[in-house]
């Protein structure tokens, strides 16, 4: 007796195999999911990080897709994955991303909803609130009082990216976009107000100009 031949691609032999096409998950099998098996293989090859294959029997690396394709998107874990997953909020997935979390959406911006393609889905932060890291699926929270914060803030605080104290004359209560002026008979003395003060006896204020 003498070696009949390799296994057939679609399959392995692990040894002992009698038969081209073994099936007995012992001497070999049907290639799985998640892999490829050419002519002659002894164990599945996974599919390559950042692709997959939700069939089995496959016989060559072409038989393993990216994983966005057909809107699919991150294989998790990657090498050898049967089936692609959505992408998370906070995220985006680009062709052949490996893991959920490789492409985060950048500070001042947050991403809503799951399903992203590319940075441009990131939406940026709301005027009067910001968004101080990355990989965010809401923003951080509101501007602190004192502060205005513009669209695309990553901090509440004074003199970061997008963010002002509140100018003298002005008041900003949390999570303002913009400083808003005192009214008629009201006044504020310093940066960062939070609240107008009533016009002190003997004194007339006038509205600050907007």
């Amino acid at each position: 007796s003498q070696v009949t031949g390799p296994c057939l691609a679609g399959f392995y032999c692990s040894g002992g195999a009698a038969s081209p096409t073994p099936r007995d998950a012992v001497v070999g099998n049907t290639c799985p999911q998640g892999s490829y098996c050419p002519l002659g293989s002894a164990s599945p090859l996974p599919c390559p990080p950042g692709q997959y294959s939700s069939s089995a029997g496959n016989t060559g690396i072409q038989d393993c897709l990216l994983c966005d394709a057909a809107g699919l998107f991150p294989c998790v874990p990657g090498p050898g994955a049967q089936t692609p997953e959505l992408c998370p909020a906070g995220h985006f997935c680009l062709p052949g991303t490996t893991f959920s979390t490789e492409h985060p959406c950048p500070r001042g911006t947050f991403g809503p909803r799951p399903g992203a393609t590319s940075e441009s889905d990131c939406e940026p932060c709301p005027a009067g609130m910001y968004c101080s890291a990355p990989g965010l699926s809401q923003p951080s929270g509101f501007c602190y009082p004192g502060y205005h914060c513009a669209k695309g803030a990553i901090s509440p605080a004074p003199f970061k990216h997008r963010v002002s104290p509140c100018p003298p004359g002005h008041f900003c209560e949390e999570g303002s976009s913009r400083a808003q002026p005192c009214p008629a008979g009201t006044y504020s003395p310093a940066w960062s107000g939070t609240r107008c003060l009533e016009c002190p006896e003997g004194f007339y204020c006038t509205s600050a100009p907007t």
